[in-house]
């Protein structure tokens, strides 16, 4: 997950590790809405792999799509974190 991030945020110096999400804001989509959409594009993917029982994109595997699905949890659920606690919340 680290590495991705260095790649999706800005390189290896980057200071905010959800930097890509907030990018949706510009067009008016809250960051997390933004990250769930990713969610549904891999679940997607399971989705084709359990329908035909293969994936046309053959260096993404379905065991990938799944990581990123947890990824995707976990750095949502740091999102809302960071946001809550940047309004005072707890």
């Amino acid at each position: 997950m680290r590495t991705k991030n260095s790649d999706y945020t800005g390189g290896k110096d980057a200071t905010d590790p959800f930097a890509n999400f907030k990018c949706s804001e510009v067009i008016g989509i809250h960051p997390v809405h933004g990250l769930l959409m990713r969610v549904l594009d891999k679940v997607q993917r399971v989705r084709s792999f359990v329908n035909d029982n293969e994936l046309q994109v053959p260096d993404e595997s379905v065991e990938d799509a799944c990581h990123d699905i947890i990824n995707y949890a976990i750095l949502a659920k740091a999102m809302l974190m960071e946001e809550r606690t940047s309004q005072g919340g707890e």
